[in-house]
C-alpha cells in the first residue's frame, strides 16, 4: 500500500523549509500542479498562495483563544497549508523492478488530488528518495495544498485527529485497490527492501552497547541528524527504520519503541538483541532495574503463533493457551517468591531497628 503522511504548515520557519525543499532541483523529478494557472514562475507558488489566502483573509486565524497563563485572548495558531507526502512502496517502484515508473507515480498523485482536492491550489513534485542506511530507494510525491478552497471561499477542514488520518488512509487503499498495487498487511514487512534496513542500525547500535530502548531512541535520531540533508530527510530516514515522527506545538516529537506493545512487530533476533540489553548490563549502567526482572519468560514464538494463525482463520489455540497457563503459574511462583523474600528483608531490618534502639 502507498503511504500517506500529512502536516500541517503554521509557522514561517516550516514554510520555509518545506519551499526550499520543494524547489530543490537536484532532488526534484517530475513537478505538476492543480489551479495554480496564474502562477508563471513553479518556483513562485508560495507567494501566489499566499496571494490567494490573503485575498479570502486566510492568512489570519479564523479564531481567537484565551492565554492559558495571562488570561487574555489572542490570535489563534493559523494553518495556512497541508504538506503530504505518497511514499510508493519501493517493490511497486521500476528502481527496484516494479511497474510504477515516475510519470505513473505523478498520475497516480494527479488521480488522487483531483478526486479528493479538486477546488484547491496544488503543486506536487516527485522525488527519489534514497536511503543511505542501506543504498536504497523509492519515489514519493511531495505534495501542498493550500488551505482556501476556490469554489465556497472556506477554509480546507478534513477534521482532526485520528479520524482525518484513517480517511486520508481509507482513499489511499481504495485507490491503491483500483491500480492493482500492494496493500499492507498489518504486523508484517510489506517490502523485500525495507527488509534489509534494520541491520546496519542494529549492529551499530550493539557496537555502542545502547542499553536501554530510549538510549536507543536517541541513538537512532542522532544517526538520522548525521545522514540527513534536511528536515524532511531526516523525518523519512526515521521513518524507514521504524520511527514514527509528528509535529506538535512548533516542536518535532518522535515515537518510543516500547518492548511490551510493538516487539513483536520485529524478526526474532531484533527482539532477542534488545530485550537482553537489560540482563547483560552491569548494576551502575542499569541503575533501578538492576535484579529487578525476575522469572522472565521469553513470549515471542507464542505471540508470533497466535498472530500467524489468526491471519490464517485458524482458531485452534490449545498449545499456546497450554503454554501461557505454564507462564502465569510461573510468573506468580515467582511473584510469591519475590514477596517472601521481601518479608525476610523487612523483618531483618526491624530487627536491626529494634538494635539500634536504648534498652
Amino acid at each position: 500500500m502507498t503511504i500517506i503522511k500529512q502536516t500541517g504548515v503554521q509557522s514561517s520557519g516550516h514554510m520555509k523549509n518545506l519551499r526550499g525543499y520543494i524547489n530543490d532541483d537536484r532532488k526534484v523529478i517530475l513537478r505538476d500542479s492543480l489551479n495554480m494557472d496564474g502562477c508563471t514562475n513553479p518556483k513562485r507558488w508560495a507567494h501566489h498562495m499566499w496571494m490567494t489566502r490573503e485575498a479570502y483573509g486566510h492568512n489570519k486565524a479564523a479564531r481567537r483563544v484565551r492565554d492559558k497563563k495571562t488570561g487574555e485572548l489572542k490570535e489563534a495558531k493559523n494553518t495556512i497549508l497541508f504538506h503530504q507526502i505518497l511514499g510508493f512502496n519501493p517493490d511497486e517502484c521500476d528502481l527496484n523492478g516494479g511497474r510504477l515508473s515516475p510519470e505513473e507515480c505523478m498520475r497516480y498523485a494527479k488521480e488522487y488530488v483531483g478526486k479528493h482536492y479538486p477546488n484547491q491550489q496544488i503543486v506536487m513534485a516527485l522525488h527519489n528518495e534514497y536511503c543511505k542506511a542501506d543504498k536504497t530507494h523509492r519515489y514519493a510525491v511531495h505534495i501542498v495544498i493550500n488551505r482556501t478552497d476556490l469554489s465556497t471561499g472556506k477554509r480546507l477542514d478534513e477534521g482532526r485527529g485520528k479520524s482525518a488520518k484513517v480517511k486520508r488512509a481509507s482513499r489511499i487503499r481504495d485507490l491503491d485497490r483500483e491500480w492493482g498495487l500492494k496493500q499492507v498487511v498489518e504486523g508484517e514487512r510489506n517490502s523485500s527492501v525495507h527488509k534489509k534496513q534494520p541491520s546496519r542500525i542494529e549492529k551499530e547500535l550493539a557496537a555502542r552497547g545502547i542499553d536501554s530502548y530510549k538510549t536507543n531512541l536517541r541513538e537512532l535520531c542522532r544517526i538520522a541528524a548525521g545522514e540527513a540533508e534536511n528536515i524532511y530527510d531526516y523525518r523519512e530516514l526515521l521513518e524507514s527504520w521504524g520511527v514514527d515522527t509528528e509535529f506538535k506545538r512548533g516542536r518535532m516529537y518522535v515515537t518510543d519503541t516500547d518492548n511490551n506493545r510493538y516487539a513483536f512487530l520485529f524478526e526474532q533476533r531484533v527482539y532477542r538483541h534488545f530485550t537482553q540489553y537489560v540482563f547483560s548490563q552491569p548494576k551502575e549502567r542499569l541503575k533501578w532495574g538492576y535484579r529487578r526482572i525476575v522469572g522472565y519468560i521469553i513470549l515471542y514464538a507464542t505471540v508470533k503463533s497466535l498472530l500467524e494463525k489468526k491471519a490464517k482463520g485458524i482458531t485452534d489455540y490449545t498449545a499456546e493457551a497450554a503454554f501461557l497457563q505454564g507462564a502465569a503459574a510461573a510468573q506468580e511462583g515467582a511473584y510469591r517468591d519475590l514477596v517472601g523474600s521481601l518479608n525476610i528483608s523487612v523483618e531483618e531490618m526491624k530487627r536491626m531497628l529494634r538494635d539500634c534502639l536504648p534498652g
